[in-house]
């Protein structure tokens, strides 16, 4: 009894050291940051990457000014009003944003598609440039003379925005959606490892072989030219517009950069040596619960033990403009297909006479819970376009994909898949009967799809901390002024010719040809010499013997 007494008390001590202990930590003083986050790409898709990692920095007490064309609905309010939180809205509703806005009627294979998605990026880099930079409340908050003590801006197809770092003079992390852009390397001072990782406008395979990566580098060189060149040109012209002027080169100030996220992870795309100032958070838009499904929709995947397809081609993608032609191919294989089918079509209606109205097996809906779906044990394949959202989902719930890329980042998300195992890669150019039945038998059939699927989704979720996490850790790392000059690679402030000892290199060769020829010079004087002595001699002794 006295032994047992003992412990009690023991126990009772130790719940109220820790209790204390807890106390303690939950009265450390924390700083409250006041951060700036630019956000003015009009695609839904690259602001919902963000939006999970604003509104967890403005739960933890965080001021968040969001420049955005995406405000926080009222309903969102209502459920969370998350009070230091606050929006200024570039929304406009003539222009409205990029969601259903690809008409499929459009897709097609041109041959140099680089040029065309380089013009797409640097027409739409314009406008956004041209929306923000001019929005009165944004000039407005410059004009204030706020202070910040961190911003977050987008690395996607612009450089204008660096104007408002400049303008604050704070420290910002840097955001991409996708595998970084070729200049978006460049400006961290990261090796462009052209030699086994695709660029991202190429639809180049994993392996290259010599002549694929020899496109792959001079595809990566032109890129980041055009980029050099076209785009900034026009972004310190508009940049200038509105703030100038004594405006430094923005390349510039990109280089400075505290921290890059990128919306990627080893696991899909590949390992690259990145310096330590470049954090993988691919998956951060995922939940970390699974919802449950609206009732239509959970007894339609109940009741399909046979299997399901979940077919949805994202946000930006209008599925209701597909052509005639292509959308009787769908219907007919989904409609004779052993295996239910779940498509999100954005419209009301179908066409007339597609058979989809008589049909069982395929379920139609105007908005989808994806991420619920997907972890629904009846599901068996997701067929998508390759965007890396819905992409990391699949990866996430360990499903099989069919992916059909239309353009952007879309073809090595798809590339990347199907190389590790889990996913087949189909053209909608070419895509007919055959081919669609073919793949989709093979993706259901074939159990290797699912065992390396599930394999890719235990490494993808294996990680010491979750991606929002590990976010919100380096945002307020940063913050708290840790960063720089710490993590950044001195790289990122050199040029290209110093980073890669081009200089050094031409040094060494033209100190090597120098010596060749001082040595081809001495050389050339010994023989000489020698020779005219070896002369002069056989003259002398010519002379003797007459």
């Amino acid at each position: 009894m006295w032994i047992t007494g003992n412990r009690i008390i023991f126990l009772l001590f130790l719940v109220v050291l820790t209790s204390c202990s807890d106390a303690n930590n939950s009265t450390m003083p924390k700083k409250q940051l006041k951060i700036l986050a630019v956000f003015a790409h009009l695609g839904k898709s690259h602001f919902d990457v963000f939006k999970p990692l604003l509104e967890e920095l403005s739960r933890r007490g965080h001021d968040l000014t969001v420049i955005s064309h995406f405000p926080r609905t009222e309903k969102a309010i209502a459920e969370e009003p998350l009070p230091t939180y606050k929006d200024i809205s570039l929304r406009n509703e003539k222009l409205g944003v990029f969601v259903n806005v690809v008409d499929l009627h459009a897709i097609y294979s041109p041959y140099f598609q680089i040029f065309t998605d380089l013009y797409m990026l640097y027409t739409m880099s314009g406008l956004v440039c041209d929306i923000a930079l001019k929005n009165p409340e944004v000039k407005q908050l410059v004009d204030s003379g706020k202070k910040f003590d961190l911003m977050l801006v987008e690395s996607f197809n612009t450089n204008c925005f660096m104007v408002l770092v400049h303008k604050f003079n704070v420290p910002f992390i840097q955001i991409s959606t996708h595998q970084l852009m070729t200049w978006a390397i460049d400006d961290l001072g990261v090796s462009n490892e052209a030699s086994y990782i695709p660029s991202m406008f190429t639809r180049l395979p994993r392996p290259m072989n010599f002549f694929q990566r020899m496109i792959n580098a001079v595809s990566a060189f032109v890129t980041t030219m055009a980029f050099r060149t076209l785009f900034n040109w026009r972004d310190y012209s508009v940049a200038n517009e509105f703030y100038g002027p004594g405006i430094p080169d923005l390349k510039s100030i990109s280089n400075n950069a505290s921290l890059m996220f990128v919306n990627t992870h080893y696991s899909v795309h590949g390992a690259i040596s990145f310096p330590p100032n470049v954090i993988e958070i691919g998956g951060i838009h995922i939940s970390p619960k699974v919802k449950p499904l609206p009732p239509k929709i959970k007894k339609f995947l109940d009741e399909a033990h046979e299997g399901v397809l979940y077919f949805n081609l994202g946000s930006m993608v209008k599925t209701a403009s597909m052509p005639e032609d292509k959308l009787k191919v769908f219907i007919k294989v989904f409609t004779s297909i052993p295996r239910k089918v779940i498509w999100k079509w954005e419209v009301d209606g179908i066409p007339d006479n597609s058979g989809l109205d008589n049909s069982n097996n395929v379920l139609i809906e105007k908005w989808l819970p994806q991420y619920d779906i997907l972890n629904h044990p009846n599901v068996k394949c997701y067929f998508g376009h390759g965007g890396l959202l819905g992409l990391s989902e699949g990866v996430q719930s360990g499903v099989p994909m069919v992916l059909m890329p239309f353009f952007g980042d879309q073809y090595q998300n798809a590339i990347a898949a199907q190389a590790r195992g889990v996913a087949l890669v189909v053209d909608f150019v070419k895509l007919n009967e055959q081919t669609l039945k073919q793949t989709l038998d093979e993706i259901f059939n074939n159990t290797r799809y699912r065992e390396n699927a599930k394999k890719l989704s235990k490494a993808f979720k294996d990680r010491p901390n979750t991606p929002l996490e590990t976010a919100v850790w380096w945002t307020e790392y940063v913050g708290r002024g840790n960063a720089s000059p710490y993590i950044r690679s001195e790289a990122a402030n050199m040029s290209w010719c110093q980073r890669n000892l081009i200089d050094v290199m031409v040094t060494l060769a033209v100190l090597a040809l120098l010596s060749l020829y001082v040595s081809y010079r001495i050389l050339k004087c010994i023989l000489t010499r020698a020779t005219k002595r070896q002369e002069q001699k056989n003259g002398a002794m010519s002379k003797k013997r007459d």
